[in-house]
């Protein structure tokens, strides 16, 4: 009886500790802060309730210094300042090249789009030939409408789209766009069956699909780095 009894007690004691271990460990995981992504792309910190936040030691005030010094913050706050303002700068310099990407696009597609419809006719017999004169012309003739249809139609979205991504500064609008630059590339690849392939344009959109992915990683950064404080004007 007496073995019982012991080996039931270790038995208790080896589930409490076991208990309690698994708590510290929860406990573990979820110290800390906590970054959550928003529906509209913008991502918050999520700080426990029982983190308590750091004391600020107070620093000696140096006479040689001006008085906006007062202001900084310590040297941690003031790194992560200056990594968003660099940050920052990378972001406006890849949009400017990402603007001129979209441009030299736009140009493209709308040439595209100029001899998509002036050739017309000569597409829907170059269409029937292909296909050995297997299909008739009225076939031949509404598929090609119906490719032409939808690529003005994508065409305007994606640059409704582009330029909403840009406007905003939104790492989720910049995902939107990366997955419609991926749709039209798909598109193109199908539309060689209709003998419309256009090689410019697919690696135009194969490109903007890689840089908007960039873009949306350097906007993501700018929404965890700290903003720039504002400077506080002294009166002497």
């Amino acid at each position: 009886m007496e073995e019982r009894y012991g080996s039931c007690s270790s038995n208790k004691s080896a589930g409490a500790g076991e208990a309690a271990l698994s708590g510290s460990k929860v406990k573990l995981l979820v110290h800390g802060p906590i970054f959550i992504e928003n529906p509209d792309g913008s991502i918050t910190e999520a700080v426990p309730s029982d983190v308590k936040p750091k004391i600020r030691s107070e620093r000696r005030r140096d006479p040689f210094v001006d008085g906006d010094s007062d202001s900084s913050g310590s040297g941690s706050a003031t790194a992560g300042i200056s990594m968003s303002q660099e940050v920052e700068f990378l972001y406006s310099r890849h949009e400017r090249v990402f603007i001129l990407l979209l441009s030299i696009q736009l140009l493209l597609e709308a040439l595209y789009a100029t001899v998509f419809f002036v050739r017309m006719r000569r597409s829907i017999w170059e269409l029937v030939a292909m296909y050995s004169w297997e299909i008739s012309e009225k076939t031949a003739e509404a598929v090609l409408w119906t490719a032409f249809t939808l690529q003005v139609t994508y065409a305007v979205l994606y640059y409704v789209m582009a330029g909403t991504a840009l406007w905003t500064k939104r790492p989720k609008h910049y995902q939107q766009f990366a997955t419609a630059s991926l749709c039209g590339v798909v598109g193109l690849v199908l539309l060689a069956y209709a003998d419309k392939f256009n090689l410019p344009i697919f690696f135009l959109r194969l490109l903007a699909y890689i840089y908007s992915r960039f873009l949306q990683g350097l906007t993501a950064s700018i929404l965890l780095l700290p903003p720039a404080p504002a400077r506080r004007d002294v009166n002497p």
